[in-house]
C-alpha cells in the first residue's frame, strides 16, 4: 500500500476515535484528534503527488472519510444540542433560585442608625 493511502487509512482510525471521543463527550481529546488528522490528510496530499496511487483506491479513501466527516458532524451537532439544552435548564434554574433570595434573607434586629443607650 502506498504511503498516501496509509495516510488515509491512519486519518479514518483517527475519525473513529473521534466518533468515540464526542459520544462520550470529551471534547478536548476530539480536538486534538481532528488537528492530527487534519495533518495525516494534509501529509497524505502532499504525499499523493510525489507517487502514482490507483485512482479507484484514492476515491474510495477519500469517500470513506467524507461519510466519517459527515458522521462526525451529526454527533457533533447532537452534543452541541445537549450542551444548549444543559444551560437553558441552568439559566432557568439559576432565575427560579435568584427569586426566593430575597425571602431567604435574614432581617437584622436592629439598626445600626438606632442608638443602643436609650
Amino acid at each position: 500500500m502506498s504511503e498516501c493511502l496509509n495516510l488515509l487509512e491512519q486519518a479514518l482510525d483517527l475519525g473513529r476515535q473521534e466518533l468515540e471521543f464526542l459520544a462520550s463527550g470529551k471534547v478536548e481529546e476530539t480536538e486534538e484528534a481532528a488537528h492530527e488528522r487534519g495533518n495525516l490528510m494534509e501529509l497524505a496530499w502532499q504525499a499523493k503527488e510525489r507517487e502514482q496511487i490507483d485512482v479507484d483506491e484514492l476515491l474510495d479513501k477519500l469517500r470513506q472519510l467524507k461519510n466519517m466527516q459527515g458522521q462526525l458532524t451529526r454527533e457533533a451537532r447532537s452534543l452541541y444540542k445537549s450542551l444548549e439544552s444543559d444551560l437553558a435548564r441552568a439559566r432557568k434554574e439559576h432565575g427560579r433560585l435568584t427569586g426566593y433570595r430575597q425571602a431567604t434573607q435574614v432581617m437584622p434586629t436592629s439598626s445600626r442608625f438606632v442608638s443602643k443607650r436609650g
